[in-house]
């Protein structure tokens, strides 16, 4: 996979983008794990912003834009040290009926297999970053 408009749930989202919105980098902001369901959610904010705001959204002063990812049926995962502000470069292959995703960090990874993969958002807020946050120059 190439761009976030290739995924499931990107209705909205296609709407706020006018162009396609490469997979790549990423700042991990929650990992969620639910072994009942066998779940995994992931968000995080992407350094593309929209170009078509909503009117509510509109000169509020947003700067930052969130997307997430809802992952069903997971398998394979690895998880390897946690995210703590770091830009993730994040990869998404499909093959047959699954999905393999890996984010990768100078210092953390997160891998697995997904048989459903979702997107959610996005949506937008106005970040203050300081000076310990991420910066999206951080090398991969």
């Amino acid at each position: 996979m190439k761009h976030w408009n290739d995924l499931d749930g990107t209705i909205f989202f296609n709407k706020l983008f006018k162009q396609p919105v490469e997979i790549g980098k990423a700042y991990i902001h929650s990992l969620r794990i639910e072994n009942d369901n066998n779940d995994l959610g992931i968000g995080f904010d992407i350094p593309e912003f929209p170009e078509c705001l909503p009117e509510k959204w509109k000169d509020k002063g947003y700067n930052a834009c969130r997307i997430g990812l809802t992952c069903s049926e997971i398998s394979d995962l690895k998880i390897i040290n946690l995210p703590i502000r770091e830009v993730f470069l994040i990869t998404i292959k499909q093959e047959n009926e699954y999905f393999f995703l890996a984010a990768k960090s100078k210092n953390a990874s997160i891998e697995f297999k997904t048989r459903w993969l979702s997107l959610s958002g996005p949506s937008v807020y106005m970040n203050c970053p300081g000076p310990e946050d991420y910066d999206w120059s951080d090398e991969i």
